[in-house]
């Protein structure tokens, strides 16, 4: 598997996984209100679903990044951590808008209207998007995955 294409899979990965701790989270008493705010989200729906959901909008937004990342600073994905901080500058404004245009063009329809009130738009998306970035660049250099 080429290095690209095992960042973007770690990326799908991540995101699918988090997605499923959040929904079991999002039905604990102990979570925060954040958190729980998520559950209107998840009831009734398939978690794996919901989780391919979120993989593919990393994906999609991951690509974006990566795109821009090319046509600024010369390559796709980071390889080195001056190259990860690079990739992370460029990451974060791009997380921010996709979790904004989630919320504004309600991609995944009300449900997720209880958690945007709780936790507003966009923080949280980028929060999550650079969470997903910097775990896998650790997964795939320094082969956290074995």
């Amino acid at each position: 598997m080429s290095s690209v294409v095992k960042f973007i899979f770690l990326n799908f990965i991540l995101s699918f996984i988090s997605d499923i701790g959040l929904n079991i989270l999002s039905r604990q008493s102990f979570s925060p209100i954040i958190i729980k705010s998520l559950k209107y989200y998840f009831v009734n729906q398939n978690p794996i679903l919901t989780a391919v959901a979120a993989g593919l909008t990393v994906i999609i937004a991951l690509l974006v990044n990566m795109a821009i990342v090319k046509m600024v600073f010369g390559f796709y994905y980071p390889t080195s951590l001056l190259q990860l901080f690079y990739f992370l500058v460029i990451a974060s404004p791009v997380g921010y808008l996709f979790d904004v245009i989630i919320y504004r063009f309600k991609i995944f329809g009300n449900l997720l209207d209880p958690y945007y009130k709780a936790a507003g738009a966009g923080f949280w998306g980028m929060v999550a998007f650079i969470f997903s970035i910097c775990i896998s660049y650790f997964a795939a250099n320094y082969r956290l995955y074995y």
